[in-house]
């Protein structure tokens, strides 16, 4: 069984390998967990590296345990995207506050980490089944889909961090 994979493993700072196969019961077994995992901890994403699997693919759902969302996950839809690209930045980066899952110290309060992120975006990527998808996100959505491709890209938000005068506000 797959659990989270913490900092400073080495598969998330590697670049994850594309999806050939599609519609394969390995493909739908990662999915599960990463969904187990992600209501587990109450993220709004996660990507699959984040479970020890080095391929591109993340989902975003902002549903907690008992079915809320919590008013900072408000505007994401659920969302499984095999290979995922951003094909365009929209509108001057904002700064936001981030947690993520495999770092443990930033879901704790005070512990989130500002990072600038487009605040719309288009996209396009593959669903489970290999056909194409794609669409524009907005606001939190955008700043989540962001993020995870950071995760398929072996960034994490940390790599974000601006020391002394140049960090932004």
């Amino acid at each position: 069984m797959r659990s989270i994979v913490t900092a400073p493993a080495a598969i998330l700072s590697a670049t994850a390998k594309p999806i050939e196969d599609f519609a394969t019961p390995w493909l739908y077994d990662l999915v599960a967990d990463m969904a187990r995992i992600r209501r587990a901890m109450g993220g709004a994403g996660i990507a699959a590296p984040q479970v020890g699997e080095g391929v591109r693919l993340f989902l975003l759902d902002a549903a907690q345990r008992d079915g809320t969302v919590l008013p900072r996950h408000a505007g994401i839809e659920r969302l499984v995207v095999a290979n995922p690209c951003i094909i365009h930045h929209e509108g001057e980066p904002v700064t936001g506050a981030e947690g993520c899952l495999s770092i443990p110290s930033t879901l704790v309060s005070g512990g989130r980490i500002d990072v600038r992120r487009s605040p719309r975006i288009v996209w396009r990527g593959s669903s489970l089944t290999g056909s194409a998808i794609g669409g524009t996100l907005d606001g939190f959505a955008a700043r989540a889909f962001q993020h995870e491709v950071d995760h398929l890209d072996g960034i994490l938000i940390t790599d974000h961090i601006v020391a002394g005068p140049e960090r932004q506000p």
